[in-house]
């Protein structure tokens, strides 16, 4: 095998190569010389540009290169592509239907068409339950309200839990007292036309009580 010696043209370096028949190389063989020479003896083609009126409107669509030609701008395209869209939805889509029925009471609620979320309760079992919620909420918010009270019968004090109105006796007093008469309570004038009939009756009691002792 014979070889011999050459200079690259592009990097200008001394490489060995094969004797061959024909044209000896001008490349060392390197792919950045290659790709130099490639790029340098390649003549540029022309830019494609089309410009064409749209299919459904009035407006220039711009086009490059060589590719198929674009009959319609972008907001035609797009109003086609929903128009499509809906026709195929329309000849396709088959609507849900879902029997409702309330949780609580179980009365019937209709029939829900579509893919929605299905209504649980009626609207009076929904005021019943937000009520619950509300209730439930508050008593985790709850602070107990501890104030001090004096009893007024034996002097001394207590503490009472909750909002409502402040005891004057304590609960033990309470018991071992007496419970008023409802005479006595009644404000209307009855209790003491009731009292005075009672003292008649005791005055005639001693009236016969003389008479007969006589």
């Amino acid at each position: 095998m014979k070889t011999a010696e050459n200079t690259c043209k592009i990097c200008d370096t001394t490489f060995t190569h094969e004797v061959k028949k024909g044209r000896a190389p001008s490349l060392c063989g390197a792919n950045a010389c290659i790709s130099e020479h490639r790029r340098l003896t390649r003549k540029p083609k022309p830019r494609v540009v089309r410009e064409h009126k749209c299919a459904d409107c009035d407006e220039m669509v711009t086009q490059t290169g060589k590719g198929r030609t674009i009959l319609r701008c972008e907001s035609c395209r797009s109003k086609l592509r929903q128009k499509q869209n809906a026709a195929y939805r329309a000849e396709t889509f088959i609507p849900l239907e879902r029997e409702q029925a309330c949780t609580d009471c179980g009365c019937n609620l209709g029939v829900k068409t579509g893919r929605g979320k299905l209504k649980q309760r009626c609207e009076d079992c929904q005021k019943k339950n937000h009520n619950k919620l509300a209730r439930e909420s508050a008593k985790k918010h709850y602070k107990v309200v501890v104030r001090t009270y004096h009893c007024q019968q034996c002097n001394k004090d207590f503490e009472q839990t909750g909002r409502g109105k402040l005891r004057k006796t304590c609960p033990s007093c309470k018991k071992g007292t007496t419970p008023t008469p409802k005479i006595a309570r009644i404000d209307n004038g009855i209790g003491e036309l009731l009292s005075n009939l009672q003292k008649e009756a005791d005055e005639h009691a001693d009236m016969w009580s003389g008479m007969l002792d006589s």
